[in-house]
This record gives structure tokens, sequence and C-alpha cells, in this order.
């Protein structure tokens, strides 16, 4: 999964096209249907909104890419059941030791 809310971001890309390339399946999440991330991706999750005032709309679209997110989450987490909950687990114990 790769979100950025342009799009554009050349960090973002490159590492979507190096998964592609690897024959990973690739998800957008972007404020844009049409951008370079799009364009590499498998599938394009299009949340936010257009730019009315510098700075906020970045604000706003993490919070739209945020809902998007979390909703994968709970619905992959449904369809996948036990596995899901194991690799989520898993996940967890990775990331326990950056936390106090």
């Amino acid at each position: 999964m790769a979100v950025s809310h342009t799009g554009a971001t050349r960090s973002t890309v490159d590492a979507a096209r190096r998964a592609q390339a690897a024959g990973a399946s690739v998800i957008a999440v972007t404020s844009y249907a049409h951008s370079p991330l799009s364009e590499t991706s498998s599938w394009t999750l299009v949340a936010g909104g257009q730019d009315l005032v510098f700075g906020l709309e970045t604000v706003a679209s993490r919070l739209a890419h945020l809902a998007a997110i979390d909703a994968l989450t709970l619905t992959l987490l449904a369809l996948r059941g036990a596995d899901a909950e194991r690799a989520l687990e898993l996940s967890a114990d990775v990331t326990a030791d950056h936390a106090y």
C-alpha cells in the first residue's frame, strides 16, 4: 500500500514501482485519480479533496486516507479471520520494541 496526497511524491512512487517490479500488487491511496502513483499501482483509492486553502488540504486528505486505510484493515481482518489476526499480532510484536 502506498499513500501520497498528491500521488507524485518521488520516494512513494519509486517504492510502488519497485514493489510492482518484484511482483507485488500495489494499492494507492491518494487525493488524485490521475497521478504517477495511480498510474503505477494495481488499484487506486481516491480519498480527499481538491486543494482549496494551502495547508488545510493536506490535513483533510490525511484524515480521509487514514479512514480509507482503517476501513481496508477492518475489511481484511473480517475476510481473513484468524490468519489476519495472527499477522496483526506478529506485526505488533515487531513494533513493540519501539514504544514505551
